[in-house]
């Protein structure tokens, strides 16, 4: 019974038309305060988890998911034929990589030639703006370039440049630099930053240019890139740990960690807002328990004990909160689903691109709402409302009645 009056009064002091206005309106702003902090943690993280996830798509694009040193391919196959994973299908092909520097005709740029063996074309997720792939690994001393890499050198399908390796040749004119020239067979793209420094080409091209007759490993492109861990702990284990497996979340870990990190720290600073906003609400009720001083006595007087009184206000706080959550998670979760929609209008509305492609490699803002975050939002701001919530409340407990009712300061 004492915990549905409570729960009346709770009610009353939120919504009730006696309160002055001042005092509705810091209620009001503290709800409305706590709704924008609520809506854009769920939008900003929102579209970090897209940037991440999009990022992590295309890097998969080209990006070995399971990479084997070792110079036995055909060992390497064996041992993944026998393991035959339960719907996962793994593409083997044996690589050699060098760093290089490709020279077009008035400048050059550093470069990773990576020469693959089997059916790139066919495993790879690469996108072939021109030009033919198949035919660069089928065709000896062709090569495909990164969009962005022959745009650098200013070289396209049928130019020829020169490929200049980290090493010597004893010529007549003493020890020169050894190089070849490549005939641009293809552009491809990824749409990340390994379009600045790719270049494949076949394993025999590879072997030639770097004198190494046997190849550097073996690379696994999976199906399923998220069971790459799996696959390697297999791997290893049925070998007896005579072969190691790198896997691409290891290869990459700086960089997905940068990006968790990044998310963490944006989710902090925008966390900032929610603390304040909910400790906003200490002003609301502080100024509600000093309004409503001869209200609370008299409810004292009538047996309302001061653990009742403090459950009020803590209360009448939640509530004050709760709106504002509710009305933040209605918000950002309608913003994160529509954004796209959003941004298309404003750039036609504009008359510009907010993110031109030739500039970003992801022309849009992509969004992924996760719902474990969502839920750490809502737990977090109701937490902090809660704690500042309490003070107040306290305050209103201590309140005399009988100092209350003779307006004297308590």
């Amino acid at each position: 019974m004492s915990t549905l009056l409570e729960v009346e009064l709770a009610t009353r002091l939120s919504f009730s038309r006696e309160q002055r206005a001042f005092t509705r309106g810091v209620s009001i702003f503290a709800a409305l305060g706590m709704a924008l902090g609520v809506a854009s943690l769920i939008v900003v993280l929102s579209v970090m988890n897209g940037l991440a996830g999009e990022l992590t798509g295309r890097l998969l694009n080209s990006i070995p998911h399971v990479e084997i040193k070792s110079d036995d391919p055909l060992r390497v196959q064996a041992v993944v034929s026998q393991l035959a994973p339960e719907g996962l299908s793994v593409t083997t092909m044996p690589y050699i990589r060098r760093q290089l520097m490709l020279r077009g005709e008035f400048t050059t740029a550093g470069a990773e030639l990576t020469g693959l063996g089997g059916r790139p074309q066919e495993a790879l997720g690469l996108t072939v703006i021109d030009g033919d792939l198949g035919q660069v690994m089928t065709t000896r001393y062709q090569a495909a370039l990164g969009e962005a890499l022959a745009r650098n050198l200013g070289v396209g399908i049928g130019d020829r440049i020169d490929a200049v390796l980290p090493a010597v040749a004893m010529t007549p004119f003493g020890l020169l630099p050894r190089y070849r020239h490549l005939t641009v067979g293809a552009l491809i793209s990824v749409g990340a930053s390994p379009d600045a420094s790719m270049v494949l080409t076949s394993l025999d091209t590879a072997s030639r240019l770097s004198s190494s007759p046997k190849p550097d490993g073996v690379r696994l492109q999976l199906s399923d890139a998220f069971r790459a861990d799996e696959l390697a702990r297999d791997i290893e284990f049925r070998s007896d740990g005579q072969l190691k497996a790198v896997t691409w979340t290891e290869a990459y870990q700086s960089l997905f960690a940068a990006i968790r990190m990044e998310k963490v720290m944006v989710g902090t600073l925008l966390g900032a807002l929610i603390a304040v906003a909910a400790f906003s609400v200490v002003s609301s009720l502080t100024m509600s328990v000093a309004e409503k001083r001869s209200d609370i006595a008299s409810l004292r007087v009538l047996g309302l004990t001061p653990d009742s009184i403090r459950r009020v206000f803590i209360m009448h706080g939640l509530v004050l909160a709760a709106l504002g959550i509710v009305v933040g998670l209605v918000l950002g979760v309608t913003l994160t689903l529509y954004l796209e929609q959003l941004m298309r209008l404003a750039e036609s509305m504009l008359g510009w691109t907010l993110f031109d492609p030739s500039i970003y490699y992801i022309g849009g803002l992509p969004t992924e709402l996760q719902w474990r975050d969502v839920s750490f939002i809502l737990l977090g701001a109701l937490a902090l409302s809660l704690l500042a919530a309490v003070y107040p409340a306290h305050r209103a407990s201590k309140i005399s009645p009988v100092l209350a009712l003779e307006g004297l300061d308590a």
